[in-house]
């Protein structure tokens, strides 16, 4: 029986130079990284990852526009069987009161069963952190309603979309309204990751 010689990443290459994959535990973390949306390039077992630049607030429209910072391809590593989305963002206020509508896409299809407003109705002038996530499983029959996948070895895009309720009720991203007791707009840029299980 030959010698393993060295493991590389989760392959064992033995001494006939065969090379196979190791098992990860069930539910064990296959590769995972997380980065602000600054334009950074992330190294991972499945490949390198360059993150969106934000660099100026976003305001919502009447027409679905790609909320800016949440677009990534991502092509899972062998073994994954679920893939967790995750994208945080600054909102608030463009009219005193908003309601602003987002949903989630993978591969261009919309996932329903992930749709979500942000609202503000019963007070005025307020703003904060959401921190989205999603969960993408992979095998058995695909369900564009989840985003479950029947099978993923190429690159799929993932980002989400946002949209105005009206202009009475308009609503922006990645900038505070209010700091240090100043009107002065701060710049908040999102965060986003992405974490491949087995």
């Amino acid at each position: 029986m030959p010698s393993v010689l060295k493991f590389n990443n989760n392959e064992i290459i033995d001494s006939s130079g065969k090379i196979t994959v190791a098992a990860q535990p069930k539910g064990a973390v296959i590769e995972q990284f997380c980065s602000p949306c600054d334009g950074s390039s992330i190294e991972v077992q499945s490949g390198t990852y360059t993150v969106q630049d934000v660099t100026a607030l976003q305001s919502a429209t009447s027409t679905w526009e790609d909320l800016t910072g949440s677009a990534i391809t991502y092509t899972p590593p062998t073994g994954t069987q679920t893939v967790i989305y995750d994208f945080e963002f600054h909102v608030c206020y463009a009219s005193s009161l908003y309601i602003a509508s987002f949903k989630l896409l993978i591969g261009g299809n919309e996932v329903t069963k992930a749709r979500f407003n942000d609202s503000i109705q019963a007070t005025t002038y307020q703003e904060h952190r959401v921190h989205f996530r999603w969960a993408f499983h992979i095998g058995g029959s695909a369900d564009t309603t989840s985003g479950r996948q029947d099978f993923w070895d190429t690159g799929k895009e993932i980002k989400l979309q946002l949209y105005e309720y009206n202009s009475n009720h308009q609503a922006q991203v990645h900038i505070l309204e209010h700091w240090e007791s100043s009107g002065t707009n701060q710049l908040s840029v999102p965060t986003i990751g992405i974490t491949a299980l087995a």
